[in-house]
Protein backbone atom coordinates (compact mmCIF):
# COMPACT_ATOMS: atom_id res chain seq x y z
CA UNK A 1 0.00 0.00 0.00
CA UNK A 2 1.30 3.33 -0.99
CA UNK A 3 0.41 6.57 0.90
CA UNK A 4 -0.44 9.18 -1.45
CA UNK A 5 1.45 12.95 0.21
CA UNK A 6 -0.31 15.85 -1.54
CA UNK A 7 1.35 18.96 -1.02
CA UNK A 8 -0.02 22.32 -1.50
CA UNK A 9 1.32 25.69 -3.09
CA UNK A 10 0.88 29.35 -2.54
CA UNK A 11 0.60 31.92 -5.04
CA UNK A 12 0.74 35.36 -4.17
CA UNK A 13 -0.48 38.31 -6.38
CA UNK A 14 -1.28 42.07 -5.14
CA UNK A 15 -1.58 43.55 -8.79
CA UNK A 16 -4.51 41.89 -9.63
CA UNK A 17 -7.64 39.99 -8.00
CA UNK A 18 -10.70 37.80 -8.95
CA UNK A 19 -13.21 39.55 -10.58
CA UNK A 20 -16.76 38.47 -11.58
CA UNK A 21 -17.39 41.06 -14.15
CA UNK A 22 -15.52 39.05 -16.53
CA UNK A 23 -12.52 40.96 -17.44
CA UNK A 24 -9.30 39.90 -17.12
CA UNK A 25 -7.46 38.68 -13.91
CA UNK A 26 -4.41 37.14 -13.43
CA UNK A 27 -6.53 34.81 -10.88
CA UNK A 28 -8.97 33.02 -13.08
CA UNK A 29 -5.92 32.48 -15.65
CA UNK A 30 -3.98 30.87 -13.59
CA UNK A 31 -6.59 28.98 -12.53
CA UNK A 32 -7.97 27.98 -16.00
CA UNK A 33 -4.17 27.03 -17.12
CA UNK A 34 -4.10 24.64 -14.30
CA UNK A 35 -7.59 23.00 -14.77
CA UNK A 36 -6.25 22.92 -18.58
CA UNK A 37 -3.21 20.69 -17.29
CA UNK A 38 -5.31 18.39 -14.78
CA UNK A 39 -5.51 20.12 -11.86
CA UNK A 40 -8.79 19.51 -10.45
CA UNK A 41 -10.97 23.17 -9.95
CA UNK A 42 -12.09 22.31 -6.70
CA UNK A 43 -8.42 21.77 -5.33
CA UNK A 44 -8.13 25.46 -6.45
CA UNK A 45 -8.93 28.00 -3.92
CA UNK A 46 -8.67 32.29 -4.15
CA UNK A 47 -8.22 33.57 -0.42
CA UNK A 48 -10.63 36.15 -1.35
CA UNK A 49 -13.57 33.96 -1.55
CA UNK A 50 -13.07 33.21 2.47
CA UNK A 51 -14.71 36.56 3.27
CA UNK A 52 -15.70 35.90 6.88
CA UNK A 53 -13.41 34.16 9.47
CA UNK A 54 -15.58 31.11 9.53
CA UNK A 55 -15.01 30.31 5.69
CA UNK A 56 -11.58 31.20 6.04
CA UNK A 57 -11.03 28.50 9.09
CA UNK A 58 -12.86 26.05 6.75
CA UNK A 59 -10.53 27.09 3.77
CA UNK A 60 -7.15 26.82 5.62
CA UNK A 61 -7.96 23.23 7.10
CA UNK A 62 -8.70 22.16 3.80
CA UNK A 63 -5.38 23.56 2.99
CA UNK A 64 -3.59 22.11 5.74
CA UNK A 65 -5.23 18.65 4.55
CA UNK A 66 -4.14 19.07 1.02
CA UNK A 67 -7.82 18.84 -0.05
CA UNK A 68 -7.14 22.50 -1.62
CA UNK A 69 -3.84 21.94 -3.27
CA UNK A 70 -3.22 25.32 -4.84
CA UNK A 71 -4.47 28.51 -2.78
CA UNK A 72 -4.16 32.05 -4.88
CA UNK A 73 -4.54 35.52 -2.90
CA UNK A 74 -3.16 38.79 -1.91
CA UNK A 75 -0.54 39.89 0.75
CA UNK A 76 -3.00 41.91 2.60
CA UNK A 77 -5.04 38.98 2.25
CA UNK A 78 -2.50 35.50 2.72
CA UNK A 79 -0.51 37.09 5.16
CA UNK A 80 -0.30 37.38 8.50
CA UNK A 81 -2.39 34.69 10.53
CA UNK A 82 -2.62 32.67 7.36
CA UNK A 83 -1.32 28.85 9.04
CA UNK A 84 -1.57 26.83 6.27
CA UNK A 85 2.37 25.32 6.35
CA UNK A 86 1.70 21.76 6.97
CA UNK A 87 1.79 20.72 3.46
CA UNK A 88 3.53 23.65 1.50
CA UNK A 89 6.07 22.28 -0.91
CA UNK A 90 6.02 25.86 -3.20
CA UNK A 91 5.48 29.56 -3.16
CA UNK A 92 5.09 31.37 -6.05
CA UNK A 93 5.75 35.52 -6.02
CA UNK A 94 3.84 36.45 -9.39
CA UNK A 95 4.41 40.29 -8.24
CA UNK A 96 6.75 42.39 -6.23
CA UNK A 97 5.39 43.62 -2.93
CA UNK A 98 6.30 47.47 -1.96
CA UNK A 99 7.41 46.61 1.50
CA UNK A 100 10.07 44.49 2.57
CA UNK A 101 7.88 43.43 5.36
CA UNK A 102 5.30 42.34 2.67
CA UNK A 103 7.82 39.60 1.26
CA UNK A 104 9.44 38.84 4.43
CA UNK A 105 5.10 37.71 5.92
CA UNK A 106 4.41 35.96 2.24
CA UNK A 107 7.83 34.08 2.92
CA UNK A 108 6.44 33.33 6.60
CA UNK A 109 3.54 31.55 5.50
CA UNK A 110 5.94 27.98 4.22
CA UNK A 111 9.03 28.94 6.03
CA UNK A 112 7.85 28.16 9.56
CA UNK A 113 7.14 25.18 12.14
CA UNK A 114 4.99 22.54 11.60
CA UNK A 115 5.68 22.54 7.44
CA UNK A 116 5.84 18.64 7.11
CA UNK A 117 7.99 19.18 3.52
CA UNK A 118 10.81 20.32 5.14
CA UNK A 119 12.10 16.94 5.98
CA UNK A 120 11.35 15.78 2.48
CA UNK A 121 13.96 17.75 0.95
CA UNK A 122 12.79 21.12 1.31
CA UNK A 123 10.45 23.88 0.04
CA UNK A 124 10.69 25.91 -3.37
CA UNK A 125 10.19 29.55 -3.30
CA UNK A 126 9.58 31.26 -7.02
CA UNK A 127 9.89 34.77 -8.04
CA UNK A 128 8.66 35.71 -11.17
CA UNK A 129 9.72 38.89 -13.15
CA UNK A 130 8.92 39.75 -17.13
CA UNK A 131 12.12 40.55 -19.62
CA UNK A 132 11.73 44.53 -20.39
CA UNK A 133 9.74 45.47 -17.40
CA UNK A 134 10.44 46.92 -14.04
CA UNK A 135 10.37 44.00 -12.09
CA UNK A 136 14.24 43.67 -11.24
CA UNK A 137 14.32 47.35 -10.58
CA UNK A 138 11.67 46.78 -7.95
CA UNK A 139 13.46 43.52 -6.18
CA UNK A 140 16.87 45.23 -6.23
CA UNK A 141 14.48 48.01 -4.61
CA UNK A 142 13.03 46.05 -1.74
CA UNK A 143 16.07 44.58 -0.98
CA UNK A 144 17.90 47.80 -0.84
CA UNK A 145 14.97 48.81 1.53
CA UNK A 146 15.71 46.35 3.76
CA UNK A 147 19.23 46.91 3.99
CA UNK A 148 18.81 49.86 5.03
CA UNK A 149 16.23 49.17 7.54
CA UNK A 150 18.61 46.65 8.67
CA UNK A 151 21.20 48.71 8.83
CA UNK A 152 19.30 51.27 11.27
CA UNK A 153 17.70 48.79 13.39
CA UNK A 154 20.71 46.88 14.43
CA UNK A 155 23.10 50.65 14.60
CA UNK A 156 25.75 48.79 12.99
CA UNK A 157 25.32 51.48 10.38
CA UNK A 158 28.34 53.82 8.92
CA UNK A 159 25.87 56.17 8.34
CA UNK A 160 25.43 58.20 11.97
CA UNK A 161 22.48 60.28 10.99
CA UNK A 162 19.60 60.57 9.09
CA UNK A 163 17.54 63.57 7.46
CA UNK A 164 14.08 63.75 5.79
CA UNK A 165 15.49 64.60 2.33
CA UNK A 166 11.44 66.31 2.05
CA UNK A 167 12.38 68.97 4.59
Amino acid sequence: ETTVRKSTQLVFCDFSTPKTDGTFNLYDDIRDKLIAKGVPKNEIAYIHDADTEVKKKELFAKVRSGKVRILLGSTAKMGAGTNVQDKLIALHHLDCPWRPSDLEQREGRIIRQGNENKDYGGVDIFRYMTEATFDAYLYQTIENKQRFISQIMSSKSPVRSCEDADE
